[in-house]
């Protein structure tokens, strides 16, 4: 059975030709190793079944309800040979959400994990059902598939995943085969991948984290993903202090995945600690992305042997945009880097003025390249609205909704103040960065607040004003005992260091965490009406 000409595909046929043919995929729930032959092999026989029997499904939606692992694999790639759309869902969303994904996509079939076959997606939602085993038995051919000479239409769409709802309800973004291929071969760029490369994937599979810059990208260079079926800390350890498994070379998180490893590191012994440090320091690369990496964490990390993260920035209707580089001295604390191959930034002003090259003057992120998606799915109305059309060179931009700077031509790589909409909190007549008053908070002296969102309360004297919720340090004892924080007493830590407009007027208090979505993001406009609700009801 042939393949179509896929880049990915394409690829991976070449990696299958090589001696000693290397692993694509180790399924740490399985326990099973996959070669890119398997892959391919695999994908062969099961592309069938996607298309159940017909000839062309080029305008199917394929919902993948499959855990991480090779399954989750096997049917991205089987749905693209057969010419559909996928559309992952995390198999642990509550079901409206998963009902509204389905709807907005109109899929028409479903692959789930036999083990799942008692799926609520499976009750007349969608019309097609199909298993797909967790385990796959070892191929009883040898022979790889080959790939079709016929040009293959990269401009159809591969897949499509969701936002994560922060501004507003999920929209669809699908993401054309040529994009993903872009996003793909800037990343291996930037971040020099190899086919001897060997990542710890422990991330989602709904998000273009997990997804593109982990897994894609991986098995564009030959590389090995090792799947871990769950996020577990101190599995984490175990993997990265293992020495009867290959060595990592590559690791990729979010800030609150860092954050929970440094936890457990704390409970280290002398000789644990040795042991870490040696483990970390052969990782010749960890980047941090998703959201704002803490400056203290970044300190943090690099104090117990993991090097300097590399921070970068992107979104799931682009992929990755912006990036720091592989030389450690690029890598300034709160700074994105520079834009990846292929993609241009601009910086647009409230005035619609190009402030790209200026120092000190936020603007309005904004993109355009191969890397970006052609529209939001069935919404024309969004799509017309984030776009915008320069008048000059009828060249499309995408309008990111970030706000970002350059400071100095020694620090000329973009820094992110936050979204135009959420972060940046505009209080008399000053426009405040929530991101920037978030590092604050978290780099304060003893570290006594563990975790923070800042949002902007409505405010009828000042139009809005900070608000900040926060987790306090064990350690930490208010003027009202454990566990307490006064906003006099917050503003009083943070006096010395913050204008006084930008000091918090409101202050919540969690016990334990702020609540945050699978990739680690507070949704501010919820948590504003949760945590702050009798300051909008009063300001009202």
């Amino acid at each position: 059975m042939s393949l179509p000409r896929i880049p990915f595909f394409e690829r991976a046929l070449e990696t299958a030709k090589t001696t000693p043919e290397p692993l694509a995929v180790v399924d740490l729930r399985t326990g099973l190793q996959h070669t890119y032959g398997d892959l391919l092999r695999d994908v062969s026989s099961f592309m069938g079944k996607v298309g159940a029997g017909e000839s062309d499904i080029k305008s199917a939606r394929v919902i993948g309800l499959v855990p991480n692992g090779y399954s989750w694999v096997v049917a991205q790639w089987a749905c693209w040979a057969s010419g559909g759309l996928f559309v992952p869902i995390l198999h642990t969303l509550p079901l409206p959400e998963m009902e509204h994904i389905v709807r907005k996509s109109q899929a028409d079939r479903i692959i789930v994990c036999e083990t799942q076959t008692s799926s609520p997606l499976q009750l007349g939602l969608v019309k097609t059902i199909i298993p797909i085993p967790l385990n796959f038995p070892p191929s009883a051919s040898s022979t790889l598939p080959t790939i079709c000479t016929e040009p293959f239409d990269l401009s159809r769409n591969a897949f499509m995943l969701f936002t994560s709802g922060s501004t507003g309800h999920p929209k669809g973004v699908p993401m054309t085969h040529a994009a993903l291929a872009s996003q793909a071969s800037s990343m291996s760029e930037v971040w020099k991948w190899s086919s001897k490369d060997r990542i710890l994937h422990v991330l989602p599979m709904h998000h273009i984290h997990g997804v593109v810059n982990v897994l894609l990208t991986a098995l564009y260079n030959g590389a090995t993903c090792e799947f871990m079926p769950k996020f577990s800390a101190p599995d984490i350890w175990d993997r990265f202090l293992s020495t009867t498994q290959p060595p990592l070379s590559l690791f990729m998180a979010v800030p609150t995945i860092y954050s929970r490893l440094l936890d457990i590191q704390a409970s280290f012994d002398a000789s644990k600690l040795d042991e870490a440090k040696d483990a970390l320091s052969k990782l010749r690369l960890m980047v941090s992305g998703s959201a704002s990496l803490p400056a203290e964490i970044k300190k943090r990390w690099a104090a117990i042997g993991g090097g300097v993260l590399l921070e970068r920035y992107g979104m799931t209707e682009t992929g990755m945009i912006i990036s720091c580089g592989l030389d450690v001295s690029s890598r300034v604390d709160g700074h994105v880097g520079y834009p990846m191959p292929g993609v241009q930034v601009r910086l647009l002003s409230e005035s619609n003025e190009d402030v790209t090259d200026l120092f000190d003057t936020p603007g309005e992120v904004q993109v355009k390249g191969t890397n970006i998606f052609r529209g939001y799915w069935d919404d024309e109305v969004t799509t017309a609205k984030e776009f915008v059309v320069d008048e000059k060179t009828g060249d499309r931009w995408f309008k990111t909704g970030d706000i970002a700077l350059r400071e100095t031509p020694e620090q000329g790589g973009f820094k992110i103040l936050g979204r135009n909409s959420v972060d940046i909190i505009k209080s008399g007549g000053e426009k405040i960065s929530a991101l920037s008053l978030e590092l604050s908070l978290l780099s304060l002296p003893n570290r006594p607040i563990l975790d923070c969102a800042v949002v902007g309360v409505p405010s009828a004297a000042w139009g809005q004003a900070v608000g900040a919720a926060i987790v306090l340090s064990k350690d930490w004892e208010g003027e009202g005992g454990k566990g307490t924080m006064s906003v006099k007493e917050l503003r009083a830590l943070l006096r010395d260091e913050l204008a006084p407009w930008k000091l918090p007027q409101f202050v919540k208090i969690y016990e334990d965490a702020i609540p945050r979505n699978q990739m680690g993001k507070v949704n501010k406009k919820e948590l504003l009406k949760i945590a702050f609700s009798e300051e909008v009801a009063a300001s009202s």
